[in-house]
């Protein structure tokens, strides 16, 4: 047996080893497509059992498991067998955590944007549209695959975070809430079951609300739910107490993002609070997490995350009397607004 010892990493050795990244995600991403996890079964199966279940090369995939194994995803019981570990049991499609989904929600765009990244450095400008010469909302509009690869991974990460954001938000004097984008309405969904004495409304587009969930369209809680379609950039015509934008706003620039604000703020009556659901940026970082989402959402759609400050300022710029950031048991922060007389 081999034996290694720990030895001090130099500066630049570190720096070095997070260039590294990009293979490593390679190599995990390219697991999940082939979905190497439902190969592999519930025990021990050798790497030619598992090749042919997958139509794979045997000795490109024995180099590829060894690989996997080396990150503690799979464990190699002889150089020809492998067995799950807890890491790859969570890639199985079948796992409650839907990690797959969540690997998933990248395709081919996502490793060309961040090689694009030191041109959007240099320009400030979205990557996106220029290498695809469409916006990214119009690219998976022409690719039913990718769109739905793309509402999978986000909602099987999002839907996590769904009790902590309803956990937060401060209902006090709250009738109506509004969730602004809400999808298919998980969001909204859980909230009505949690508070009785609410009535909700989900805007999204005519598209999204023919497929909205159940509970919300004829379950239990539809009679304390409407579906409203329209787009919050040009107007908002629906008077509530709680307007909600999670994962939404970080996708456009400010003066987008005050637009939105401003037509809740003009349905709104005074004191009715608008909330953004979305990653916070402090400087210094305290978190890589934040920092890379908003190169992302550079690279994407020209979009940002934002500090308090800058939350601040969208919310002033709008009208709003900015009322501060609350965090959640999540990754997400809520920047709130109060819209004044």
């Amino acid at each position: 047996m081999i034996e290694s010892t720990q030895q001090p990493v130099s500066p630049a050795e570190a720096v070095f080893r997070l260039s590294n990244g990009m293979s490593v995600a390679a190599i995990v991403l390219a697991a999940a497509r082939l979905r190497i996890a439902d190969a592999v079964g519930d025990g021990p199966r050798s790497v030619s059992d598992i090749a042919a279940r997958l139509g794979a090369d045997e000795d490109a995939l024995t180099r590829m498991l060894r690989a996997l194994a080396a990150f503690g995803i799979f464990r190699q019981v002889d150089p020809t067998t492998y067995v799950h570990t807890e890491m790859s049991l969570a890639m199985r499609t079948d796992h409650p955590e839907r990690l797959h989904d969540r690997l998933m929600t990248g395709g081919d765009w996502g490793w060309t944007m961040w090689g694009r990244l030191p041109e959007a450095i240099r320009t400030g400008e979205c990557a996106f549209d220029k290498e695809y010469g469409t916006d990214f909302f119009a690219y998976l509009d022409a690719d039913p695959d990718a769109q739905d690869m793309i509402y999978n991974g986000v909602t099987a990460w999002s839907d996590q975070m769904l009790p902590s954001i309803v956990d937060a938000l401060d209902l006090t004097g709250v009738r109506t809430f509004a969730d602004m984008g809400g999808g298919k309405g998980a969001l909204l969904r859980l909230l009505l079951q949690r508070h009785p004495h609410v009535e909700g409304l989900l805007y999204e587009d005519e598209r999204t609300l023919r497929v909205v969930m159940d509970d919300l369209r004829t379950g239990e809680l539809a009679s304390r739910c409407r579906l409203a379609s329209g787009d919050f950039f040009e107007k908002v015509e629906h008077a509530a107490d709680l307007y909600l934008f999670k994962l939404t706003l970080h996708m456009y620039d400010d003066e987008k993002v005050a637009r939105a604000l401003r037509n809740c703020a003009a349905a709104a009556a005074p004191g009715a609070r608008v909330v953004i659901a979305d990653p916070l940026l402090t400087d210094p970082p305290q978190h890589p997490f934040a920092p890379s989402m908003d190169l992302h959402m550079l690279l994407v759609m020209g979009g940002r995350e934002r500090t308090e400050s800058g939350y601040r300022a969208v919310f002033e710029r709008a009208g709003l009397r900015f009322r501060g950031v609350t965090p959640t048991d999540s990754v997400l922060f809520l920047a709130e607004g109060e819209v004044v007389g």
